[in-house]
């Protein structure tokens, strides 16, 4: 979770964990994407002894074991059995008791198939604090269970936080170790200049106009490739953070410099932002410098921000929006629906643009949910003045939902899939875009 902190919401208090800890990492592992949905949802302003719950995800066993191997400090699995295999998630509890000797995390089973691990013979046999089924699992269940998980995590930190110190450093060091040496390859990467970018087109759903093009930068290190996402969660040096900014900015203006020359149609190049957050004075010291350099229209060039990028101080962040919108730059605030944010909160921000989370997209239009989120959000931005983007529409079904429900803009590659940044200018002139598929890196 991420976004201004909510309240607390608790009357537990235990003693000196305001002093130690910053969020409760719950892990939630289910191999079914609505699942994380709805339970993202009930946990959004969760908090235990006036610290908040930030719930991640995986969707597989394997996703697991890799997330809690780089984050001994989870204090809560909520654990699915039946994932890839019948019994992935009973092997899953065996990993983290016995090979990664984590006895401190909390791992609380919620099955929707209790005959594949009926409770008589999985609480003896696994070492697990918890089995509930999903059928069980109503909102103030579920909190419930959270609340007393996090106490029961917190009572045993507080019993030996030497050793539990102790347990932690190794794999906490190894992940450092792996972390820098990523960074290292990356800073020598943009050196060299060997990142890649792709562009995916944002269209306006009344019209099938090319309004907008998103920048993407993605870097393949050996078999792997990352896109923004991943190198979000993977960089953590600030000097390296701000020097993906430089170099996507500079890119951007680049491209809107060549673009306005060639006398091009009105158009924004959306760039995402990596620093920590968006009132750092390095960032803001980028974004005017580079605008000096060419002669785009207001509006031209959009700031991506997670809310992650506003948290802390919501002052500053409303300060800090707003300069950047005088200097001619539209902000976009992305994965709106999936986080805390209040409407008072963003009727202070008051950003540009908004971005629907991909997880009320998706099926939209047959998931009665998803559908009513979609169109609570789409008709709180029109009040505030602010324009929509639905991103990930995949199907033709959503399509025609969101543009029933007047939603601005739509992103996703049933519209158009990402590009080479030097097919777009094609691309808009004609209105045509490459088919999904076309997109490898080469």
């Amino acid at each position: 979770m991420s976004g201004i902190l909510p309240p607390d919401r608790s009357s537990a208090t235990t003693p000196n964990a305001r002093l130690t800890r910053e969020r409760w990492v719950v892990l939630l592992v289910d191999d079914e994407p609505e699942v994380h949905d709805v339970t993202r949802l009930v946990l959004a302003d969760t908090s235990f002894s006036g610290i908040p719950v930030e719930l991640r995800s995986a969707y597989s066993a394997a996703e697991a074991k890799a997330f809690l191997e780089a984050h001994p400090e989870t204090a809560l699995m909520l654990l699915d059995v039946v994932m890839e295999a019948d019994d992935a998630g009973l092997r899953l509890v065996n990993y983290v008791r016995k090979q990664l000797g984590n006895t401190d995390v909390q791992i609380v089973v919620r099955t929707g198939q209790p005959g594949m691990a009926p409770e008589g013979e999985v609480i003896p046999a696994y070492d697990i604090n918890g089995y509930f089924l999903k059928t069980e699992m109503v909102a103030q269940k579920l909190q419930s269970i959270v609340i007393s998980s996090l106490r029961a995590f917190s009572y045993i930190k507080a019993l030996r936080p030497e050793s539990a110190a102790a347990e932690i450093a190794p794999a906490a060091t190894a992940r450092n170790v792996q972390r820098m040496a990523l960074e290292e390859d990356l800073a020598r990467s943009l050196r060299k200049n060997e990142l890649h970018l792709l562009a995916q087109p944002q269209v306006r759903l009344a019209s099938g106009v090319i309004a907008a093009i998103e920048l993407m930068p993605t870097w393949k290190r050996g078999e792997v490739v990352l896109g923004p996402a991943r190198l979000a969660d993977e960089v953590a040096d600030p000097d390296l953070r701000l020097r993906l900014d430089d170099w996507l900015i500079r890119k951007g203006c680049a491209w809107l410099e060549s673009w306005r020359s060639a006398g091009g149609p009105p158009v924004c190049v959306s760039v995402p932002a990596f620093t920590e957050r968006i009132w750092d004075g390095d960032l803001l010291s980028l974004l005017d410098r580079h605008l000096s350099s060419v002669e785009a229209p207001r509006g031209s060039l959009d700031l991506i921000v997670s809310e992650a990028m506003l948290q802390g101080n919501a002052t500053q962040a409303r300060e800090a929006v707003a300069l950047v919108q005088s200097m001619g730059v539209s902000v976009t605030l992305v994965d709106f629906g999936n986080s805390p944010m209040s409407l008072p909160q963003l009727q202070c921000l008051l950003p540009d643009r908004v971005k629907i989370h991909q997880s009320f997209v998706r099926n939209a239009a047959q998931d009665r949910g998803r559908s009513s989120i979609a169109r609570s959000i789409i008709a709180l931005a029109h009040t505030l003045g602010l324009t929509v983007i639905a991103d990930g529409i995949v199907s033709e079904e959503d399509l025609q939902f969101f543009k029933w429900e007047g939603c601005d803009i739509g992103q996703g590659d049933l519209l158009a899939g990402p590009m080479a940044v030097a097919d777009v200018a094609g691309a808009i002139l004609s209105g045509t875009v490459p088919a999904p598929g076309r997109n490898d890196l080469h």
